[in-house]
């Protein structure tokens, strides 16, 4: 078997950049065969990795007696690339107390990614959306049909809301509107939730400027964030969630 310096780009394209992840997950699979797992699990190996896109080539392992991994190229069989060895530590096949299990498939990793960039931009453009309806109108919208963006207020992944709330002020200016929120919502475990503030600046009505933020949950959930803050100068994000730049 021959390996040339850039055949590893074959590899991060058939299983992403998590390659290294599902591919440790799988040695430390074959160690636990048994005990003379070097002996017994050498061969020939595929991997048909499940949640791939489609057309994605399933990948062929070579396990030398020794324990050495190969990974043949499935455009080219004269190609390989030497993963690593596996080595025998302990006979435990179980995990220790209080490790979490996490998910090691690359491809749900970016799915991941896509569905968390559809509510960042749909929750950017209410922001933009909020912020021309005002120059426009003088007040918020109060619902996404009236901003008249297209973004429907339910897909698979997210609940998409928009509201004035009048409480928090940012201009000390007689009869003028306070915030407008704009929430993405994750519907599913795993995902983080997006929220956005379109708020006024300014100290009169004739210097008044519409600006907005775009905020990220730290962590994933599916729970309402709490109410912004105002600083006295501008918006901040609510507790758990961090301002991105959008």
């Amino acid at each position: 078997m021959s390996e040339s310096p850039n055949n590893k780009n074959w590899l991060y394209f058939a299983f992403g950049v998590g390659a290294t992840l599902l591919l440790g997950a799988i040695a430390f699979t074959l160690l636990n065969l048994g005990k003379s797992a070097q002996s017994q699990s050498a061969g020939t190996w595929k991997v048909e990795a499940v949640d791939v896109p489609s057309g994605t080539p399933s990948i062929t392992f070579i396990i030398s007696v020794e324990g050495k991994i190969f990974a043949l190229n499935p455009q080219n069989d004269k190609e390989s690339v030497e993963i690593g060895k596996i080595v025998k530590v302990s006979d435990v096949a179980t995990l220790p107390e209080g490790v979490k299990s996490v998910q090691a498939n690359p491809f749900n990793t970016r799915s991941t990614r896509s569905n968390q960039s559809e509510a960042k931009t749909y929750v950017g453009a209410m922001n933009r959306g909020q912020q021309a309806y005002y120059l426009e109108k003088e007040r918020w919208a109060k619902n996404i049909d009236e901003i008249g963006i297209g973004i429907k207020e339910e897909s698979d992944n997210y609940r998409y809301k928009t509201q004035p709330i009048d409480s928090t002020k940012t201009v000390n200016i007689k009869n003028y509107p306070g915030i407008a929120v704009q929430t993405g919502l994750a519907k599913k475990e795993g995902l983080k939730s997006y929220l956005g503030i379109a708020y006024l600046s300014g100290t009169s009505s004739n210097d008044l400027t519409t600006l907005a933020i775009l905020c990220e949950s730290n962590e994933p959930t599916t729970k309402e964030a709490g109410l912004p803050k105002f600083d006295g100068k501008e918006m901040q994000c609510p507790d758990g969630y961090s301002n991105v730049v959008r």
